[in-house]
């Protein structure tokens, strides 16, 4: 694999601006580019933005680009799938065909490599993802396979950043949200600009009524990844923080840019539905609703406190929506 990095930098008054392009050493073609504009205030924390907005962003392409290259193979080892089923995953949409997809790539990853504590994150973020967005019921509400899976890829590789923020969502969805804001806290520590781990932990705040913190780390994951491919979900937590400190025109507005931002789980809509319902829009509320429960027809007040965090102002606007009891 050999891949260059090319750029150019302008500068305009007080702006600088940072052009930045990824191509293919040995076919030529170029796979990403992108643009960077920052004050010329603070030199070295312009360095800081630039290079770990590049760091996210061409994490994603990198993986990309091998796993397209993997997949051509007729012999891949355990990096070449584990990779694909990254490649798979990182797209950002919930597809559950593409689920099964990368969990078979991962789990033929670990025959080959048992050791391998990507394709265990891959596995464990799979069951975890389908467990809180796909509304499907799960045998083990306190998702301790997923954490002992996690726990033994970070016994692997204790700097795999990653990892952490793995281990801090299943513990979120287990109920354990200072658990979850700790782990999350480590994989800041092990990379300062690991905007997964910034999400992680604002996403645990806000159950705590957090609510500043949640909207000061998931803005900090965003000026980190402004692009991410998770970033419906990362606007869905936004809408929770502001629902959290009573803002409900701007948490409708967030859920808006998660559905929009392709993520298509239930959840954003029952979100959208609740925040609709608390500002007297009737028909947004009923439509939004609708589609939640078609996404997910299990869906009713209780089965949401049973399976998914949730506030008590989120709880009063799916009553005002209409959502049964039970």
């Amino acid at each position: 694999m050999r891949y260059v990095l090319e750029g150019s930098v302008q500068r305009d008054g007080n702006r600088v601006r940072v052009n930045a392009q990824l191509i293919d050493a040995e076919t030529g073609s170029h796979l990403w580019a992108e643009r960077f504009e920052e004050d010329v205030a603070d030199l070295f924390k312009l360095q800081d933005q630039v290079v770990a907005r590049l760091a996210n962003a061409l994490g994603y392409e990198l993986v990309k680009a091998e796993a397209n290259k993997g997949a051509h193979s007729t012999n891949p080892d355990a990096i070449d799938l584990t990779m694909r089923g990254w490649a798979l995953l990182n797209v950002g949409g919930r597809d559950r065909a593409q689920y099964q997809q990368a969990r078979d790539l991962f789990e033929h990853a670990l025959e080959l490599e048992s050791q391998n504590a990507e394709a265990m994150v891959g596995i464990a973020l799979i069951d975890t993802r389908a467990f809180a967005y796909g509304g499907a019921a799960h045998p083990d509400p306190t998702l301790a396979g997923q954490l002992d899976f996690v726990s033994k890829a970070l016994a692997i590789n204790p700097n795999y950043s990653f990892g952490y923020f793995m281990k801090s969502f299943a513990l979120f969805m287990a109920f354990r949200f200072p658990e979850a804001v700790e782990a999350a806290r480590t994989g800041t520590t092990v990379d300062p600009n690991s905007a997964f781990s910034y999400f992680a932990k604002g996403e645990a705040e806000w159950p705590l009524g957090r609510c500043e913190e949640t909207i000061a780390d998931l803005k900090e994951a965003f000026r980190l990844s402004p692009r991410d491919p998770g970033s419906g979900v990362w606007h869905m937590n936004l809408g929770l923080g502001e629902l959290c400190r009573g803002r409900v025109d701007a948490a409708a507005e967030e859920f808006r840019r998660a559905i929009d931002g392709g993520f298509r789980s239930y959840l954003p809509y029952v979100n959208l539905a609740a925040a609709a319902a608390l500002l007297g829009n009737d028909a947004e509320a009923t439509t939004a609703l609708a589609e939640a429960r078609r996404l997910s027809p299990q869906l009713t007040i209780k089965w949401f406190v049973a399976h998914s965090p949730s506030m008590p102002i989120e709880l009063e606007g799916f009553r005002k929506a209409g959502m049964p009891e039970e």
